[in-house]
């Protein structure tokens, strides 16, 4: 069974046309898409890693990032650009011990922003596709999580998800895709299906947990977490995820820097700091066990 609650002036927006994501769209444009931010690493650089750098990106490399995908980038009510991704680009930028550049572009612009030398790297989720024309240092793998009232009262899980209540947004992937899969295993169990709700977005979905109409809310493992990380301990992840896939920082195929990137997030795992920054951004289930290119 299946409960449609849509907004008549949302239609079937997907995630990106909630009201979060509309106000940090209307923030990023108060910045203006060419506005620029350096940052300088300053000390703890890793003297093996450094020592590698080209002449070239001495003197400072630059990304670029469309911010209105929290928590992977957005902008803050600061007017800053923030987000996990922000903090593992400085990470990193630190380790090679050489300043960042920021700046914003439309989405649709980035990749041949960067293939054509404008830019020098961005993130993305990591697919054959983009392997063909950049190689990408992943960070950080990807998926799906439950999210739940904190203590899970119902006891919940990914797979513990038969007979309850259960929402995503409407045309995502977790509705499209995940949960077929998990009707179909309710199915050969012999046990009832999810009673699925959907949602015009997350926004809608946290409110519904919230108030008890559904007892968790699927979505990317990363978007949980940024709402929890907000949510003032109301609500908590399931033990087990989704793991899909991996994403990380793309770069024009053969530029020297991606390898070098990759050296840099292994020193951060090596260290520590890595699962850290993972814990902080309350998706330590996506952690990697070492650096990767192009998912290898």
């Amino acid at each position: 069974m299946i409960k449609v609650f849509l907004r008549s002036a949302l239609g079937s927006s997907r995630i990106a046309a909630s009201a979060t994501h509309a106000t940090l769209l209307a923030l990023s444009l108060s910045c203006g898409l060419s506005a620029a931010s350096a940052q300088t690493a300053t000390g703890g650089a890793d003297p093996a890693v450094q020592a590698q750098v080209p002449e070239k990106y001495r003197s400072g490399i630059t990304a670029v990032y469309d911010p209105q995908y929290p928590p992977s980038y957005y902008i803050d009510e600061n007017n800053k650009m923030v987000g996990y991704v922000l903090d593992f680009q400085h990470a990193i930028a630190t380790k090679l011990g050489i300043p960042v550049k920021e700046e914003q572009a439309k989405f649709s612009g980035i990749v041949a922003g960067i293939l054509g030398g404008r830019y020098d790297f961005s993130a993305f989720h990591d697919t054959p596709e983009r392997r063909e024309k950049m190689d990408i240092a992943d960070i950080t793998r990807t998926g799906t999580s439950v999210m739940v009232r904190a203590g899970n009262p119902d006891g919940l899980d990914l797979y513990e998800l038969c007979g309850h209540k259960i929402g995503a947004t409407q045309g995502g992937a977790q509705y499209l895709e995940l949960l077929p899969k998990l009707q179909a295993k309710c199915t050969e169990k012999g046990e009832p299906e999810i009673e699925v709700s959907v949602f015009a977005g997350p926004n809608e979905g946290s409110l519904a947990v919230k108030t008890g109409r559904i007892q968790g809310w699927l979505d990317g493992a990363p978007y949980i977490g940024y709402i929890i990380k907000n949510s003032n301990n109301e609500f908590e992840k399931t033990a087990t995820s989704d793991v899909t896939g991996v994403s990380g920082f793309a770069f024009r195929k053969g530029d020297p820097m991606a390898p070098l990137f990759k050296q840099a997030l292994q020193s951060m795992i090596d260290d520590g700091s890595y699962q850290k920054l993972m814990a902080e951004w309350k998706i330590p289930e996506l952690a990697l066990e070492k650096a990767l290119i192009n998912g290898q």
